[in-house]
């Protein structure tokens, strides 16, 4: 008997958000959000073995923190593939090589299983069309949708709302993580769940911004709802943005999505300098110089 194999390698790349509002908890436990995210040039990879037989879906990871049984987002996006398609499930091989770091509000999942998705349905034929994948990518996740159109854009209600929009913006992104250290997305909604005020981005501003490559007042637009509930019960995230501000005076620094990365934004001409500055003054903290994609 003959096996025959697929094989493909994907990069499944990371995201931002350009400022990011939650509003109260709805009845069902779920937020609405509004928010805009952009694609950046940080990828994972993997490589993906498709065998043309029956049987189950085996991942390994380059990552050992990083769970390679159902709890991966991989299996769900497996599962609901074929569970929808109603097809019978197929032996596929992943190796995933991590380099967007977990719990850092970078999208790193969720990324993996919208690539994973789309990868799946043009290997069965473009079963869906993108309306119909960004629908089935809602089941997996609530940034997995993104993922699908990977451009930059405004999301919104649980996620499920996108709409693309022009971005401009030339300058690079500095991306800062604590090393050993993430922040869960549950911990960051109920750090907000308990906030008394909070401060609202101004969306229509920066969509203007973005088109206009105005990044001096896109960065007064920016807030980050989740960000103010993490700082007030997380001394290590606190400590992490008064470095911050005082190594690099001038700067400002955001959190992206639910933490724990914050980014700036740098010309060409800034870049080596501020990213220098960063690594002799901050420790324990992992630096990446990327580009957005749009």
């Amino acid at each position: 008997m003959r096996i025959s194999l697929n094989k493909y390698k994907i990069f499944s790349n990371a995201k931002i958000n350009i400022g990011l509002n939650v509003f109260q908890k709805e009845n069902d436990g779920y937020h609405e959000i509004d928010s805009i995210m952009a694609p950046i040039d940080l990828s994972d990879e993997m490589d993906i073995i498709f065998y043309s037989e029956a049987g189950k879906l085996k991942i390994e990871c380059s990552d050992k923190n990083i769970p390679t049984d159902e709890r991966n987002i991989l299996f769900k996006t497996y599962k609901i593939f074929f569970e929808e398609s109603k097809k019978e499930k197929e032996k596929i091989d992943i190796y995933l090589k991590k380099n967007i770091p977990s719990e850092a509000g970078l999208g790193g999942g969720s990324s993996n299983a919208g690539f994973f998705l789309k990868l799946l349905n043009k290997h069965y034929g473009n079963i869906y069309n993108e309306k119909e994948l960004e629908e089935l990518a809602m089941k997996i996740g609530s940034d997995v949708p993104f993922f699908i159109k990977n451009k930059t854009a405004r999301v919104g209600g649980k996620g499920n709302k996108l709409e693309v929009i022009e971005n401009n913006l030339k300058d690079s992104v500095i991306l800062i993580k604590l090393i050993d250290f993430g922040v869960s997305t549950k911990e960051a909604y109920n750090s907000f769940d308990n906030l008394k005020e909070v401060k609202y981005a101004d969306f229509d501003k920066i969509i203007k911004c973005l088109k206009d490559n105005n990044r001096i007042v896109l960065e007064s637009h920016i807030e980050n709802s989740l960000e103010q509930g993490i700082l007030k019960i997380n001394t290590d995230i606190k400590m992490l943005k008064i470095t911050l501000n005082s190594v690099i005076s001038g700067k400002k620094f955001f959190m992206s999505g639910s933490g724990s990365t914050y980014y700036t934004f740098v010309t060409e001409l800034e870049k080596s300098q501020i990213e220098t500055r960063l690594k002799t003054f901050v420790d324990n903290v992992k630096i990446m110089i990327c580009k957005i994609i749009n």
